[in-house]
């Protein structure tokens, strides 16, 4: 295979074996297997829709064949089915609303510095028309005078578009250091042919469109005011002064609004982290071993393997407890069966339950930081020739015995109701109950959860399993070669792969929300610096056209306090009238949203207030520049310019 190759859920796979189903797989005996995924080609001509009601009809023969007693109930209250999908929808379907979050914020920022651009061309525009009208004046065509300046305008958007790429390149450096190649297909993430045209085509349109702003003026305007006015500054014509400040509300607006996006998703990733995930993940190492079955046929040799293995972790003097596990926490590699107690029978209607299944060893509780509630946890004697022992956690206990007493009843594993007689060896005592944890998500809703029971590797052996150690001090990482060199002395073959830190799991688990979070952060601060740079710009130039008029103000003994006072209220005035129509808009915008979001409503009103507070701050520190500047006109200077 390439070596860009990755099998989806499965990237740090390197081996690739051939799956057969025999006689015996294929039988109606072995049909409650649900391990696989099914990957197909559809034929050509084909459609997804065709596929989708060949497998039901598939599953209604096969039903039929089936013979367990009411079959075909049991699974219509089971809700069965079989789900056919699109295999790149099925892959970027949790990344998906992401993704259209990510291109909104991105034309978001490009919208304002658009609108910045045209604030400040319709400023230009203003500044140069003496210069242009002398050309004129000269001899020069009006059309040849509007090229120049639009090309000049189609130059520094190609070179803005060459910086971007460049910062864009050194950016990818940070994407990968925040597990962007972590989410799918994020290993493809890169700057290529396309995404140079795109850039570049989009930096040369913006320069293209905003340079026909002056152009207008120059084409179509009536220049000879420009020799009336005596070359004089003054005070533009009301109708500038009201677009340039719409355009300053605009981004205002819009920098509102990418604050707010930015300011929720914050919010819910602190909700996220902040989850108990219903067990202590710090000082946690953790890593796969698989035993093959060629030296570890029985179940013996496996058990046997896993006891010596895990008393010479546990003497380790910087391990605490460790154990091992079928089945890790946030290791999207889950196991499930159905499981009931002994005697039950569901009321019509009720589904079928298939809660977590894990087998695990003695200390695992203890080394995962699991609270057993009632009862006691595994211990060395849970063997092959005790009592078939079990735990379940306390959603399953809620679910099955809601008045108490789960412990010392029996639950039938794997077997399905009403069948006469169910066989000893599926028959396991229940010995303790544990706290409910969370398996992959730390967001997933507590209404989502379907129970979760455990038995011991001493009577169920695995071939495979993830050991869990927890150590003393805080670089659980640390006991990583000790743990290797003992694996060694076992069995030098073997390896001890997929090594991480329980708490990295979890942070791992998070990328789909810390991605979009640090990519959307960091486009609500330009959006907000594009929009106090367009505040600053527009008050600072309207400063410079009123500094005639600021002159005779002071000259007329005007207080300087009034005059400051005056040009911040004229900013903050446009930056409130922005601020009013961002909360408009993102009240409509940011329920577009609330998919992504976990613990907090898209009108929170302490992000709303937070995000107005900052944003008004931010824009009075801008209006404050130019107000100041103001102050220090000198009238004299003024008067005579």
């Amino acid at each position: 295979m390439d070596e860009r190759f990755a099998v989806p859920g499965r990237p740090e796979a390197r081996l690739y074996l051939p799956l057969a189903f025999g006689e015996e797989e294929r039988s109606l005996d072995n049909w409650h297997s649900n391990n696989y995924d099914i990957l197909a080609r559809l034929a050509p001509g084909a459609t997804i829709e065709q596929a989708r009601a060949q497998n039901l009809a598939l599953n209604d023969a096969l039903i039929e064949r089936w013979n367990v007693p009411g079959a075909r109930q049991l699974l219509d209250d089971a809700g069965y089915t079989t789900v056919v999908e699109p295999a790149a929808q099925d892959l970027v379907r949790d990344i998906r609303p992401a993704l259209f979050l990510l291109w909104a914020g991105v034309g978001f920022v490009l919208l304002i510095g658009c609108v910045n651009i045209a604030n400040l061309m319709l400023a230009r525009a203003q500044s140069r028309l003496t210069d242009v009208a002398t050309r004129i004046a000269l001899g020069a065509s009006r059309a040849r005078v509007a090229a120049a300046v639009f090309s000049e305008s189609v130059v520094l958007g190609v070179l803005g578009g060459t910086l971007g790429l460049g910062v864009g390149a050194g950016a990818l450096w940070i994407l990968e250091r925040i597990g962007a190649t972590d989410l799918p297909r994020g290993h493809e993430i890169g700057i290529d042919l396309p995404v140079v045209a795109f850039a570049l085509g989009i930096a040369v349109l913006a320069g293209a469109i905003f340079g026909a702003i002056p152009m207008a003026s120059i084409v179509r305007g009536d220049l000879s005011a420009v020799f009336r006015s005596g070359g004089r500054t003054g005070t533009a014509s009301r109708r500038v002064v009201a677009v340039r400040n719409g355009l300053v509300a605009g981004q205002v607006a819009l920098a509102f609004v990418m604050l707010l996006g930015a300011g929720l998703m914050l919010a819910s990733f602190r909700s996220a982290i902040a989850v108990d995930p219903g067990f202590d993940p710090d000082d946690v190492l953790t890593g796969f071993v698989s035993l093959p079955p060629a030296r570890y046929a029985d179940d013996a040799a496996r058990r046997q393997f896993w006891d010596a293995l895990l008393a010479d972790v546990r003497a380790l003097p910087q391990v605490e407890a460790a154990s091992v596990t079928s089945q890790l926490p946030f290791t999207d590699d889950n196991s499930a069966s159905v499981i009931v107690p002994e005697g039950y029978q569901p009321t019509p209607g009720e589904s079928l339950l298939a809660p977590f299944m894990t087998v695990a060893g003695p200390d695992y509780f203890e080394a995962m930081g699991i609270d057993v509630l009632q009862g006691r946890g595994f211990v060395a004697s849970d063997g092959p020739e005790a009592v078939r022992v079990m735990l379940i956690d306390q959603w399953l206990a809620d679910r099955y015995w809601p008045e108490g007493g789960a412990i010392g009843d029996r639950m039938a594993f794997g077997v399905i109701p009403g069948v006469d007689s169910v066989p000893e060896d599926r028959l396991f005592t229940v010995i303790g109950v544990v706290e409910t944890i969370k398996q992959n998500d730390l967001t997933t809703p507590a209404s989502e959860h379907v129970g979760a029971y455990y038995f011991t590797y001493r009577q169920l052996p695995r071939a495979s399993g993830t050991l869990a150690v927890r150590t003393r001090s805080d670089d659980a990482g640390a006991v990583t070669p000790e743990v290797r060199r003992l694996l060694a002395s076992h069995d030098a073959e073997l390896p001890f792969f997929g090594v991480q830190t329980m708490r990295g799991r979890i942070d791992d688990s998070l990328v789909s929300r810390r991605v979009p979070l640090v990519l959307l952060g960091v486009f609500a601060g330009v959006a907000l610096f594009l929009a106090v740079l367009g505040i600053y710009g527009a008050l600072a130039y309207t400063v410079s056209q009123r500094t005639r008029e600021i002159g005779i103000r002071m000259a007329m003994g005007s207080d300087p306090g009034d005059v400051f006072r005056s040009v911040v209220m004229q900013g903050l005035g446009v930056t409130a009238f922005g601020l009013l129509a961002g909360g408009a808009s993102g009240y409509f915008l940011t329920r577009l949203i609330d998919s992504l979001l976990f613990g907090v409503t898209p009108t929170d009103p302490g992000v709303i207030a937070a995000v107005a507070l900052i944003l008004a701050a931010v824009a009075g520190a801008a209006c404050a520049v130019p107000a100041r500047r103001a102050t220090h006109v000198n009238p004299v200077e003024a008067l005579g310019s």
